[in-house]
């Protein structure tokens, strides 16, 4: 008979699947609020339990075994979002058309224009201007999650004000005091779309409500402050 690859019986595995799936649930709940309506939480749930199957093949060998599944959990799902076109070229381009109309018709309007004028000055309709927004928002994410990967730890997992082991780990302090330095030099209304977003777990609709702006605006802020923080955090 065939050895298992598994530090588990399949029967012990199944119950740590079991287990284990609404850690699962509740990271791919998480990541969707980021994503645009086209991506099916349910798809995030099925690559997270890949994820979970895979850790769980050396589980027995981690010294914080519940940070190293939510690390691997997280890891299988960013890994089959950077399989779609998220920070492709596409959204690129996208982002400068969208930054070049928020400029133009600020100049034009004197005033910040509303997503509907940002839409029409694209010749597009409002639904795929938001969706777009979406992808180009979560691609600053992905961006930021490549600096923490360096480190074998989530972005989410340092920022998020759910987490109460921070202190555990001495890498992981180090890490939230070099964040807390890089948002301390961000913009006053960057630093509330951090902690509307991030810490407040918003939707980039309702933080546009808040700040009076259109979401193309929050957007624009969120992707201008997470990508100063890439930049501090990884030295460049």
């Amino acid at each position: 008979m065939k050895e298992s690859p598994y530090a588990y019986s399949e029967k012990e595995r199944e119950e740590l699947i079991l287990k284990h799936l609404p850690l699962v649930k509740s990271i791919a709940f998480s990541i969707k609020r980021h994503l645009p309506p086209t991506i099916d939480v349910r798809d995030l749930i099925g690559h997270g339990i890949i994820g979970l199957i895979k850790a769980l093949e050396k589980l027995d060998t981690q010294k914080n075994p519940e940070s190293y599944l939510r690390i691997r959990i997280r890891g299988a799902i960013y890994d089959y979002l950077r399989s779609l076109d998220f920070g492709s070229r596409r959204i690129r381009e996208k982002e400068r058309r969208i930054r070049k109309a928020l400029s133009d018709l600020t100049d034009r309007l004197g005033r910040e224009p509303s997503d509907e004028e940002v839409a029409e000055y694209l010749g597009e309709d409002i639904k795929s201007l938001q969706q777009d927004l979406s992808k180009i928002s979560f691609s600053y994410i992905l961006n930021l999650e490549d600096v923490f990967t360096e480190e074998r730890r989530s972005y989410e997992e340092v920022i998020s004000s759910k987490d109460t082991d921070v202190e555990e780990e001495v890498i992981r302090r180090d890490t939230l005091e070099r964040l807390k330095e890089a948002i301390e030099k961000l913009e006053p209304r960057e630093k509330l779309v951090i902690q509307l977003i991030f810490y407040e777990e918003l939707p980039l609709k309702e933080v546009a409500e808040i700040l009076g702006c259109s979401i193309s605006r929050v957007s624009q802020i969120k992707g201008e402050a997470i990508e100063k923080l890439r930049r501090f955090l990884s030295g460049s």
